[in-house]
């Protein structure tokens, strides 16, 4: 027993030896980037035994940015089943169809998948027509009930929502609920208006027009679009030939219901009806017509990881708040995901604020201790692998792909997260001694000019660490 408690000593000595020098050489770091005014947290765990390694500000909160789809993540692969599929489906009562005319309604089904795209739908509505349908004595009813609320979750910035990186999630995801368009310098100081991408059932009225700088200060260039789908352009840009647009659409449930009206009427298959929104049968038995599935889960987080796809994040959210609470607002996703975490891994979620399912909203919370023990217990959970091979590798891929090059190349797998005055990274460490470390390390209050320095910064931590523990 004596034996045992010197190796314990000794132990806990070189860790707090280990840990003082590290302190000294972050410090070192911050004073080198310029980095003192900033917020800075930090904390490093030992996966294996859930030994804290380092911290400085562990418990203060953070805006963690894309990092909060690490919650998102977890919350998908722990709560949906592992052959879970996002589906369009077309149903039918078969009793009503005969000679080519279904003599009742026909019912399209849709449960946000963020992946669908518009040739995928017009190929299930193509097929429609090829299973004998041609002719509708009723409505095309659109089930969309799986996302409802409002489509911007609480903290998002105003001047985020009109780009496509900010789309909205709904039941009725086609394209990424995006569209691009193309201001060209036509004569003089006018622009006009190319349509690029996806831009049906999108009216455009565009005002804008090419100025030097000195006009600009008071005539700044605006987007804004109405829940009709109407885009409205205005102000002043730069002297140059062209500008591409990736946009955002303000209300997809209402440019998917108009897509879906042009799409019937070009394959050929007459309604008498309306193309509306509805509710399925209760008591009628329907027949699946034709039926299309997304990639697998696995497929699909890894995606939204490496690309850091918000709509994707976001629609995950929504369909874990549907599947245990019922409820696909934005409310419900993140109610869920906090409940699935605190049950599932232990971890006190007084710690974790959640306004989103992608981290896009600046009111999202989290302290750096939170997230590396929710990382350690994850790690060691029956979905570890799945996560840790889900997340972006140093040097090789997703938003690491040109980080931490060299020696700690393919060493990290982690998550990135910028917003403006904020860059995090939360992820696991290979070290050099073939330990698996949990860390993440959040910078929030940054300049515009830190932005990068802030990434330098964490790369040089985490190869202090890869030394070091």
């Amino acid at each position: 027993m004596k034996k045992l408690t010197l190796f314990l000593f000794f132990t806990i000595g070189n860790v707090t030896l280990t840990m003082g020098s590290v302190q000294s050489e972050i410090q070192s770091l911050v004073k080198t980037y310029h980095l003192s005014d900033a917020s800075i947290g930090i904390a490093a765990q030992r996966v294996s035994s859930g030994q804290v390694l380092y911290k400085y500000a562990e418990n203060l909160p953070f805006i963690p940015a894309s990092n909060n789809k690490i919650f998102t993540v977890i919350a998908a692969l722990t709560a949906l089943p592992k052959n879970f599929q996002f589906t369009t489906s077309v149903l039918y009562d078969k009793s009503q169809f005969s000679n080519g005319t279904l003599n009742g309604n026909l019912y399209l089904e849709f449960t946000g998948d963020p992946s669908l795209t518009g040739s995928e739908l017009y190929n299930l509505i193509s097929q429609i027509k090829q299973r004998g349908i041609q002719k509708i004595n009723g409505d095309a009813v659109i089930i969309a009930n799986h996302f409802s609320g409002d489509y911007v979750p609480n903290g998002w910035s105003k001047s985020d929502t009109p780009y496509c990186f900010a789309a909205p999630a709904s039941s009725l995801n086609v394209n990424k609920n995006c569209f691009v368009i193309k201001l060209i310098n036509t004569t003089g100081n006018k622009t006009t208006v190319k349509e690029v991408s996806n831009t049906r059932n999108i009216t455009i009225n565009n005002t804008t027009r090419l100025a030097p700088p000195s006009e600009r200060k008071n005539c700044t260039f605006d987007i804004q679009m109405t829940n009709h789908n109407v885009l409205n352009l205005s102000g002043c840009l730069p002297q140059k030939a062209e500008f591409y647009l990736n946009l955002a659409v303000a209300n997809p449930a209402l440019k998917t219901q108009h897509t879906i009206k042009d799409f019937l009427r070009e394959v050929g298959i007459h309604y008498s009806g309306n193309v509306t929104f509805g509710n399925l049968p209760i008591k009628t038995p329907l027949t699946m017509l034709v039926k299309l599935t997304s990639a697998s889960i696995d497929d699909m987080i890894s995606h939204m990881l490496l690309k850091s796809d918000n709509l994707y994040a976001e629609s995950f959210a929504r369909t874990v708040g549907y599947t245990l609470l019922g409820s696909g607002t934005t409310e419900g996703a993140t109610k869920a995901i906090k409940s699935i975490i605190q049950k599932s891994y232990g971890v006190n979620i007084g710690e974790l604020h959640m306004e989103d399912g992608s981290g896009l909203s600046h009111l999202d919370i989290v302290t750096p201790i939170f997230m590396v023990e929710l990382l350690t217990k994850v790690y060691n959970s029956i979905i570890g692998k799945r996560f840790f091979n889900a997340l972006p590798s140093s040097g090789e891929d997703g938003s690491l792909a040109y980080r931490m090059v060299g020696k700690l190349q393919g060493k990290v797998h982690a998550k990135t997260g910028t917003l403006a005055g904020v860059s995090t990274l939360s992820g696991y460490l290979l070290t050099k001694k073939n330990h698996l470390v949990s860390f993440s390390i959040m910078l929030n209050n940054l300049t515009q000019s830190q932005r990068v320095k802030s990434r330098i910064f964490q790369n040089e931590v985490i190869k202090i660490f890869y030394d070091n523990f």
